[in-house]
C-alpha cells in the first residue's frame, strides 16, 4: 500500500461528526479524520506492513510526509510505522525522533516517541547526553521527554538520573511536567517504593506531582 492510497483510504472513512468531538478532546490544537483506533489500526496496517522493510531513509520519508498531514490520525499512524520499523534503526531515526518532540506537540504524541521511540533507542546508554540537554530546555515537551524516556526500564532504570531530572524540574509548575514527575514516580514505585518514598519525602515534590507518585500505595 502506498501513501496515497492510505490517504484515500482514511478520507474515505472520514466521520465528521466524531473528529469535531475528538477535536475538542484535543483543546482544539488538530484537525481529526474522525476514524477510531481500531479501525485506523485496520486501515494502516497493510501500510506499515508493507513499508516498515524498506530502507531506514525511506521509512523516515514517510513518516515525515504522515507528520504533515493536517489530520492527527496521520501522526499517530507515522509514530507506528516508525516503531514497526525500530530494528533497522540508525543515529538517522533517533535524530528523527528527537526532532519530532517539537513538531505537532502534545502529550498523545510526545509520550509514545519518549517511552518507546526515545526510550529504547537509549536504554542501555548511560546518561543520554541530549536528555541532560533537555531537563535544561526551556520547551516543555522537551522537559517531559526527559523525565518520561526511562519510563518503561523497571530495574534497569537509572535511578539517580530519574531523581536529579525530577529534582531540576520540580519546581516547573506546568501541567505536564508535574504529571509527568508523578506518573514517572508512579511507574518506579514498582520496582523499588522504598526509593520512591524516600525521594518523594526528601524532595519536598508536592501536589499534582506527589498525587500522582502515591497513587497505588
Amino acid at each position: 500500500m502506498t501513501i496515497d492510497e492510505l490517504k484515500s483510504a482514511l478520507d474515505f472513512h472520514r466521520d465528521n461528526d466524531a473528529a469535531k468531538a475528538m477535536a475538542a478532546y484535543m483543546k482544539g490544537h488538530f484537525e481529526f479524520f474522525g476514524i477510531k483506533q481500531p479501525v485506523r489500526k485496520a486501515l494502516s496496517a497493510e501500510f506499515i506492513k508493507a513499508n516498515k522493510k524498506l530502507e531506514e531513509k525511506q521509512v523516515l520519508r514517510l513518516a515525515d510526509q504522515l507528520w504533515k498531514m493536517s489530520e492527527r490520525e496521520a501522526q499517530y499512524i507515522a509514530m507506528e510505522l516508525l516503531y514497526a520499523a525500530r530494528k533497522s534503526r540508525t543515529e538517522k531515526s533517533v535524530t528523527f525522533y528527537l526532532d519530532l518532540v517539537t513538531r505537532k506537540s502534545w502529550w498523545d504524541t510526545v509520550d509514545f516517541i519518549a517511552t518507546r521511540l526515545i526510550g529504547e533507542s537509549y536504554q542501555g546508554e548511560r546518561r543520554p547526553r541530549v536528555m541532560l540537554k533537555w531537563v535544561k530546555s526551556e520547551n516543555t515537551w522537551q522537559n517531559r521527554t526527559a523525565i518520561l524516556f526511562q519510563l518503561n526500564y523497571k530495574d534497569k532504570t537509572d535511578k539517580e538520573l530519574l531523581f536529579e531530572t525530577l529534582t531540576a524540574l520540580k519546581h516547573k509548575k506546568e501541567f505536564f511536567i508535574q504529571k509527568a514527575i508523578g506518573w514517572s514516580l508512579r511507574q518506579y514505585y514498582r520496582t523499588d517504593p522504598d526509593a520512591v518514598n524516600d525521594f518523594v519525602e526528601e524532595s519536598g515534590i508536592t501536589g499534582l506531582a506527589k498525587r500522582e507518585a502515591l497513587k497505588h500505595t
